[in-house]
């Protein structure tokens, strides 16, 4: 069980480069995405039977604003969003694993522990006016790859979460997050407390209970639709929380599960988990696994399209880019969380590929799926050779996968891997720009109008595709239309 105590509102391998790369960028991911449960039906959920315990909060405490939070970093207030920020209390279980977890996901589990105390935090970004909610709440399993919290989802989808009237929950799951709050602003955080990553699971699992049954969450509103989501470390923590700890809890209605490798995350405090998993096809929710260029490496030998798991492979992307990079620099200047507050920054220029246009698509169809409506669309995967190798055009673009415009009509090369940087690991999941020579640009495109039209044609087919949603389409071809190429 659990109790909420408000804080205050506040106003891929390039192939040139070989299989030595290929080893390195998974041994880099396998431990970035490895931070150190029975067959499920529709039936009511199982919450945890831990007694309620309540933790007052001043307004105000501390430095007054959430750590990775979106407060000074996004104008939401113009947006009609507010930015809050709760203390979750409760005591949680954790769980074992019964008898051999196999690749097919159908995973059963026993509870190991009870009354394990905790204290978390939740960051919501909802809409001021209760009224523009549209009843769809997105829980993030906050990333701590890196050692802090860091909003993946929220960084690259903000903008659709805003346009569709969604709720937004990033959730501190893992001891790593909860001990750097504690670090960052003791004043604010000194009753946050997870013991250990055994606890994440339950914690995950409550902090939807919460959403549901707390209206004061959302401004007075109950939701409709529960989304549980999480990138990369976080994703293989999703992947074991929906095979094992759904089915029995049953509190979501559907997952994202972004940038995941094929191993799933231990059940307890271990290091590794099940080295190959795919999303069970019981669960009875949706589940949307959306996967980078970089992440298709680590990740084809579990691809699936079933009848409730559905997989993008977006070309030309990496495991983390511009984009959110941008936001996260912001943040973290602001927190002083990594590196002293100093942006991140890499030897070669990041990937500016656009992948939250699949992403903001992935979440549209994710959220008619959980509500029954049909299924997303299929996309082709990434062309591979004996799944090792990324096939690629002239350009060194990646061949198959979900493509969108500014793939399909290139002024650049787009690699899911860089070099060296001011943060170990970083850049190697952060991807390369290459721009186009100059004599490429041009023979591609003679003349700016050239380069316009056939940049609208590959957004109407992403479009028509169902990769791209009409917002995002309209944003891009302006994008085009204003760009001096040639």
């Amino acid at each position: 069980m659990w109790t909420v105590a408000r804080l205050e509102p506040l106003a891929a391998v390039d192939h040139q480069k070989g299989l030595p790369m290929r080893r390195a960028l998974l041994v880099l991911l396998t431990v970035l995405l490895s931070v150190p449960v029975l067959t499920g039906t529709t039936a009511q959920a199982a919450p945890s039977a831990a007694a309620p315990t309540v933790a007052a909060v001043p307004a105000n405490a501390g430095r007054g604003w959430p750590v990775s939070g979106a407060q000074g970093v996004l104008d939401l207030a113009s947006r009609g969003y507010v930015e809050e920020e709760y203390l979750l209390s409760g005591q949680a279980d954790t769980f074992d694993q019964v008898g051999l977890w196999t690749e097919d996901g159908r995973w059963a589990t026993r509870v190991a522990t009870t009354g394990n105390p905790y204290t978390t935090r939740l960051v919501v970004v909802r809409p001021r006016d209760a009224a523009r909610f549209t009843g769809t709440v997105v829980v993030e399993w906050l990333n701590v790859s890196f050692g802090v919290d860091i909003p993946v989802d929220f960084s690259q989808s903000y903008e659709h979460f805003i346009r569709e009237g969604y709720a937004y929950v990033g959730v501190t799951t893992q001891k790593a997050g909860a001990d750097k709050l504690k670090s960052l602003d003791p004043a604010r955080y000194g009753a946050v407390n997870l013991s250990s990553d055994a606890l994440s699971y339950d914690v995950f699992a409550q902090a939807a209970q919460a959403i549901r049954a707390t209206p004061q969450l959302l401004g007075g509103r109950t939701p409709s639709v529960v989304l549980g989501t999480g990138h990369s470390q976080s994703a293989l923590r999703l992947t074991t929380y929906a095979n094992a700890i759904q089915p029995v809890r049953r509190n979501h209605d559907g997952f994202m599960i972004h940038g995941r490798a094929a191993l799933a995350a231990p059940i307890g405090d271990g290091v590794v988990g099940p080295l190959s998993a795919r999303i069970r096809t019981d669960l009875g929710v949706p589940v949307f696994v959306l996967q980078s260029e970089t992440d298709v490496i680590a990740s084809a030998s579990v691809r699936q399209d079933t009848a409730l798991v559905r997989t993008w492979e977006v070309a030309g992307t990496a495991h983390a880019d511009q984009y959110g990079l941008n936001l996260y620099n912001a943040a973290n200047a602001r927190d002083k969380s990594i590196n002293g507050g100093a942006p991140t920054t890499c030897d070669k220029p990041v990937n500016s590929m656009t992948f939250r246009y699949a992403e903001n698509a992935a979440f549209r169809y994710l959220d008619r799926w959980a509500r029954g409506g049909a299924a997303p669309p299929t996309a082709a995967p990434i062309a591979m050779l004996l799944n090792l190798i990324i096939l690629r055009d002239g350009d060194q673009n990646a061949l198959g996968g979900v493509r969108l415009p500014d793939l399909d009509v290139p002024v650049a090369s787009y690699s899911p891997n860089n070099s060296g940087g001011n943060v170990p690991g970083a850049c190697l999941l952060l991807g390369t720009t290459t721009p186009l020579t100059p004599a490429r640009i041009r023979q591609l495109y003679p003349d700016h109008a050239t380069y316009v039209a056939k940049f609208t044609a590959a957004a109407d087919r992403a479009l028509r595709a169902g990769y791209l949603l009409q917002p995002d389409r309209d944003e891009a071809v302006a994008r085009a239309q204003a760009a001096p190429v040639p």
